[in-house]
């Protein structure tokens, strides 16, 4: 690789932007920095290339058992869970759009043409960037459950499910496609050995993808997220109000019920019953009306979403939200930096370090399946019962 030019000793090293961004965007090969021919004649780097395929290899294989545990266990198949599968599928898909990659890592250059690099690059971009528009739209939906509970449980269906989580899919690859593969082919763009965008010859246009795949998900992700607690704060917080004040109105309680429910129920029914308690009434029968009760208790039943149904949803939110800021934050910043003064980055910070926060942002597609693990117990066993090759 070339190295950065500077003028002569007594004057500060000038960087050129194409110079920088190929030093920069080089960071998706894992070798040391040499010329071409030395690239040719040297060595696999066994640790370079074993990290990240085994990095490929185990989100693929982590995302395929998820969605195989879906296809097998039908009491997975919930409104709420047909979120998990989408985000499964585009994070299947984010690891196996990871081959290329690799190859690149082993061989020191991108083994496509530059047509399919213009088309590959704008693929693989808006996978990433509707797996975390996936993760927005649940949040989104946990939002409607949680301010309006009646109206959503009595509106959502698996038609709805699917509609909404084809979204992310048409706004991403629209957006990526008219982003990446347009300009380059009506500039002609050179990709260059290494498929760099045509974006990256200025380092201020680097910030528009981070801006689209990162800080805009995060900024309504934090705002739905954190009223989403407020409101659930708020709820338990009259409750137990309402408990402590249960019996001051002796005359006309209101008795909630919840009826049991297993993991093949979806609502839980809650029955009101008005109950007269008055003196007046203690001790008598219900009137008859040509047999009937006049003094009925009156039942209403509202169908809504059960509590540990809700309570697993948000659990499971609660992971996938941590898991994308983790994994996406520290290459956003480095991003940012980089947009605003590319000295900082290249060459302030070392090769290494751009490797591993660069192959972070992937982390997300593996850590996704282990939430799901970890917030549900069928979901779990289920897991467990594909592994131990097992029937339920």
């Amino acid at each position: 690789m070339e190295g950065l030019n500077t003028r002569n000793a007594s004057e500060p090293t000038i960087y050129s932007t194409m110079q920088i961004q190929d030093y920069y965007e080089n960071s998706t090969e894992m070798t040391f920095e040499a010329t071409i021919p030395e690239l040719r004649s040297r060595s696999v780097n066994i640790h370079g290339i074993l990290w990240p395929i085994l990095f490929t290899v185990l989100i693929i294989f982590a995302n395929s058992l998820s969605f195989l545990a879906f296809c097998l266990e039908k009491r997975l198949r919930t409104y709420n869970n047909y979120f998990i599968i989408n985000l499964t599928i585009l994070d299947l898909i984010t690891g196996v759009f990871l081959i290329p990659t690799v190859v690149h890592t082993h061989i020191g250059y991108y083994p496509f043409s530059h047509d399919i690099c213009k088309v590959t690059s704008a693929i693989r971009s808006g996978i990433l960037n509707a797996s975390n528009l996936a993760v927005v739209v649940i949040c989104a939906d946990r939002h409607r459950a949680t301010y309006d509970p009646i109206n959503h449980f009595m509106s959502r269906s698996k038609q709805t499910a699917v509609i909404k989580n084809t979204i992310p899919w048409i706004v991403s690859f629209i957006f990526w496609f008219l982003y990446i593969t347009t300009p380059e082919y009506i500039l002609g763009f050179d990709n260059g050995r290494h498929c760099l965008r045509w974006y990256t010859l200025t380092p201020l246009l680097a910030i528009i993808p981070s801006i689209t795949l990162f800080y805009l998900p995060f900024t309504i992700i934090a705002v739905l997220y954190f009223r989403i607690v407020a409101k659930i704060q708020t709820t338990l917080g009259s409750k137990n109000v309402q408990r402590k004040f249960a019996m001051k109105d002796v005359s006309k309680e209101k008795i909630k019920v919840d009826l049991p429910h297993d993991d093949m129920t979806s609502a839980v029914s809650t029955v009101t019953i008005n109950v007269d308690l008055s003196s007046d009434n203690l001790g008598q029968e219900p009137k008859m009306d040509n047999g009937n009760a006049v003094n009925k208790p009156k039942k209403a039943t509202i169908k809504r979403e059960s509590a540990n149904e809700m309570h697993k949803a948000t659990r499971t939110l609660l992971f996938i939200v941590v898991a994308f800021v983790v994994s996406w934050l520290p290459q956003s910043i480095i991003m940012l930096i980089y947009s605003i003064e590319p000295v900082l980055v290249v060459p302030g910070l070392p090769r290494p370090g751009r490797l591993f926060f660069g192959w972070m942002t992937y982390l997300n597609s593996l850590l996704n399946p282990v939430s799901y693990a970890v917030s549900q117990p069928l979901f779990r066993s289920t897991i467990l019962n594909i592994l131990l090759c097992r029937r339920n």
